[in-house]
C-alpha cells in the first residue's frame, strides 16, 4: 500500500493524553487508487483527530465535500454533498483483529495502522442510499426510454416511482373507487377473508 503511505498513523511513542491532528483531502485518484465499487470521482476533506487514553487512542474523523455518483434513474454522473463524523477505538494487543464496526486491536509490534481503507469507508457510507438528479435534470435520452418502458406512461420528467410512494389518497373513499389489479382478484380465491 505504497501510494497509500500519507494514510499512515503510527501509534508509537506518545505522551500520556497527547493529543495529534491529521488533515487530508481525498481526491479523484485516491478514489480510482482505492478502486471501490461505490464512489470513484470526488473532492472531500477529512478533519482527523487522535487522543492517547489510558488504554487506547481514539479516532475522531469529520468528512465533509462532494462525491460523483451514478444516478440512479439516467446513470449518468452527478455530484452529492456529503458529510459526517465518525469514530475510530484502536487498541494495542497480540495481533490485528477487528472487535466491532468502531473497534479494532493491532499488533503491537507493528503499532500502527494505515487509514486509506476505513476513510473510503467513510465516505461510501456518507452517500445516500437514493441518488437521482432533480426533476428534469436527467439524461434526456434515457428518460424518454424509461418512460418508453413502464408501466405508466406519463407526460411530465417526474419520478413515477416516488410519485406513487409518496402520494396519499385523499379519503378512504377514493381506496375503495380505485381500480383492483387484476392480479389480485386472482388471489381472493386462495384467502376467504379478502372477499
Amino acid at each position: 500500500m505504497g501510494k497509500f503511505s500519507t494514510y499512515q498513523v503510527d501509534f508509537k511513542n506518545w505522551a500520556p493524553a497527547e493529543m495529534r491532528r491529521y488533515e487530508y483531502l481525498l481526491d479523484s485518484r485516491f478514489f480510482a487508487d482505492i478502486e471501490g465499487d461505490e464512489v470513484q470521482k470526488g473532492k472531500v476533506k477529512v478533519e482527523l483527530t487522535v487522543e492517547r487514553k489510558p488504554t487506547f487512542f481514539q479516532l475522531e474523523f469529520h468528512v465533509d465535500g462532494v462525491v460523483m455518483v451514478a444516478c440512479d434513474r439516467c446513470l449518468d454522473d452527478m455530484e452529492i454533498a456529503i458529510e459526517s463524523d465518525n469514530r475510530l477505538i484502536v487498541k494495542i494487543g497480540q495481533a490485528y483483529s477487528e472487535e466491532s464496526d468502531e473497534v479494532l486491536v493491532i499488533a503491537e509490534d507493528e503499532s500502527s495502522l494505515n487509514l486509506a481503507w476505513f476513510l473510503y469507508e467513510f465516505v461510501a457510507l456518507a452517500v445516500p442510499m437514493r441518488h437521482v438528479h432533480a426533476p428534469g435534470k436527467c439524461n434526456k435520452a434515457m428518460s424518454a426510454k424509461l418512460k418508453k418502458h413502464s408501466a405508466k406512461h406519463r407526460g411530465d420528467e417526474t419520478d413515477s416511482y416516488a410519485e406513487e410512494e409518496t402520494s396519499e389518497p385523499d379519503s378512504s373513499e377514493d381506496v375503495d373507487n380505485q381500480a383492483t389489479d387484476p392480479r389480485w382478484e386472482a388471489l381472493k380465491d386462495f384467502n376467504p377473508e379478502m372477499n
